[in-house]
């Protein structure tokens, strides 16, 4: 068995692994050397991110078109899989805005369907775009079609949630947040966000109530995805800390595993650092208690050599992850990490 510089042994890959890589931006790619890399590397999947809350990759009927699309990157994408071998995940980030068209936001602006920050303003915590709200009634509409016409238009393997939960801790502050909390927790609010905010006698009712608007959410989407195709597989990226994750973007993925929602979670252990990211993996497994697999999202693009990688793969198998994914292919992890996957 090969062994690391330091003396670490490789771990042999368990059945049915999943060895896979998120690609963020599908634009243009050329499908055929991006399947012939991972093939060559021994991976086996590929998750695409295809649409946002606010643009697809491809002709929908539900979202706009991305400003930067201009070919049907899926079936390009699912052609050179097919000719490769490799499995192709649909991966979709709920609410962000991301390249959706300037009118599409404003829109959104003007509707209130945007998360505000405590002072009114439209949050935009990533890409300077604004995120929608989860609890407006044609945001979550939304979301719940975008998931199924993924799930139904294309053959991928699965598809896959992503950002389902608020983002940031704290939020949101629109109207329809402030009258449906109100609505949902029998409760006078006499001081708005104040009452809801840290140190507000009404923090802790606010904090449940978020965690049930982004549970019900997923609920709705795995359930209507299962009713239009029953063998897609269907995952979640989520963050590895439970109760932090819980407690600050309402996002309870135990729950969504012991509900039976989702088919494999994928936490995203991004850390270089090997007690970390063990003892992450080892909390992760913890939780799901063998419901799921737990394919494990590493940080790839914080790694500094291949060899850290390799290393990084060994420690995820000996700590019993079932599969993982990189995050991300780009120019940067074809020339500095996958020839050491390919060895």
């Amino acid at each position: 068995m090969p062994k690391f510089p330091h003396g670490q042994v490789e771990v042999p890959a368990p059945q049915g692994e999943i060895r896979g890589v998120w690609l963020h931006d599908p634009r243009g790619v050329n499908w055929d050397v991006v399947m012939r890399d991972l093939r060559s590397a021994g991976m086996n999947s590929i998750f695409v991110k295809f649409s946002t809350g606010g643009a697809a990759y491809y002709r929908s009927s539900v979202l706009p078109a991305s400003t930067l699309a201009g070919r049907d990157e899926p079936a390009l994408c699912l052609a050179a899989a097919r000719r490769h071998g490799i499995h192709v995940h649909a991966w979709h980030v709920c609410f962000q805005m991301k390249d959706a068209p300037l009118d599409w936001q404003n829109r959104a602006i003007r509707e209130g369907r945007v998360q505000l920050g405590s002072s009114g303003q439209t949050y935009r915590p990533s890409y300077n775009v604004p995120h929608l709200c989860p609890t407006h009634d044609v945001n979550r509409e939304m979301e719940k079609r975008a998931m199924v016409e993924l799930a139904t238009k294309y053959p991928f393997a699965g598809v896959q949630l992503d950002h389902i939960r608020w983002s940031d801790a704290g939020l949101c502050y629109c109207a329809t947040c402030k009258r449906t909390f109100a609505r949902d927790a029998a409760v006078r609010l006499r001081s708005w966000p104040r009452d809801v905010q840290k140190g507000g006698p009404l923090e802790p009712a606010f904090a449940g109530w978020r965690e049930r608007i982004i549970t019900s959410l997923a609920q709705e989407i795995t359930s209507a995805v299962r009713a239009a195709n029953r063998t897609m597989k269907i995952s979640s990226c989520v963050f590895p800390d439970l109760n932090a994750v819980r407690r600050d973007k309402g996002q309870n993925w135990k729950e969504w595993v012991d509900r039976g929602w989702i088919d494999f979670l994928c936490p995203m252990n991004y850390s270089t650092d090997p007690s970390r990211f063990t003892q992450w993996i080892a909390a992760d497994r913890g939780w799901v208690n063998g419901r799921v697999p737990v394919v494990v999202g590493i940080g790839a693009y914080k790694m500094t050599s291949g060899q850290q990688l390799r290393e990084q793969l060994a420690l995820a198998r000996r700590a019993g992850a079932n599969g993982w994914i990189l995050f991300n292919y780009d120019d940067n992890f074809r020339a500095k990490l996958l020839p050491a996957l390919r060895q």
